[in-house]
């Protein structure tokens, strides 16, 4: 009679899994399972996939900090110097930010980072604020 052997994930060595990652083999529990069109695969193999596509640089965030930071100001100074009503100023931000967001890309040669859109939201947050605060302050 054979005795079956018992499998723990070697992230979580406390719970019992006979699933292995279809790439490299390494035993997973069902929480560290993701699911991939070619089967289920570790979460260190799908963010080793997925670091091809984050190349960015620590001065690309500052890039894109300064940039996102400095256009939202003086498109905030403008709208509020101009006084746009909100329901407008929504539709004016759209297309306002997306063309931030491409002046951003295109300064770090489309570089991205995993907190490249984190940085650009704060930045631009931040730079509105400043602007309508500076352009208040100045009239």
């Amino acid at each position: 009679m054979a005795e079956e052997i018992l499998t723990y994930c070697e992230v979580h060595p406390d719970r019992e899994t006979a699933l292995r990652c279809n790439k490299c083999g390494r035993l997973m529990c069902a929480e560290c399972a993701v699911s991939t069109p070619v089967g289920y695969r570790c979460k260190q193999c799908v963010r080793q996939h997925d670091d091809k596509f984050f190349n960015a640089s620590q001065n690309d965030y500052v890039v894109i900090a300064a940039i996102c930071g400095v256009l939202s100001g003086i498109a905030a100074a403008i709208v509020n110097q101009i006084g746009i009503p909100l329901l407008l100023m929504l539709f004016i931000g759209i297309p306002l930010g997306g063309g931030i967001a491409e002046v951003a890309l295109r300064a770090t040669q489309r570089r991205r980072g995993r907190q490249s859109a984190l940085v650009g939201v704060v930045a631009v947050v931040v730079g509105a604020v400043l602007g309508v605060l500076l352009q208040i302050t100045l009239i």
